[in-house]
């Protein structure tokens, strides 16, 4: 649904090449051997995160992927157990 604008259209940018498609988001989740799911999420919790600390400009205490997000949950950290695989 180009994939913000909530059209329904998962594969179509409009022409507006800012719009992120479905391949642009599996693209990114492979880049970090996540699944769609995981990348959607991890998108959601940055979006809140950024919401609630506009300041904050550290982000998720770990990089994303299974092994990062894995590793924060056990320190404490940002993760994404609903998510995960």
């Amino acid at each position: 649904m180009c994939m913000n604008c909530g059209c329904g259209q998962p594969h179509d940018a409009h022409g507006k090449p800012d719009n992120i498609t479905l391949e642009d988001l599996q693209k990114a989740g492979a880049a970090n051997h996540q699944s769609l799911r995981e990348s959607a999420q991890h998108i959601l919790e940055t979006a809140q995160l950024v919401q609630d600390e506009p300041s904050s400009d550290q982000g998720l205490a770990q990089p994303a992927g299974r092994s990062g997000a894995a590793t924060a949950r056990s320190a404490g950290g940002h993760g994404t157990p609903a998510s995960e695989s």
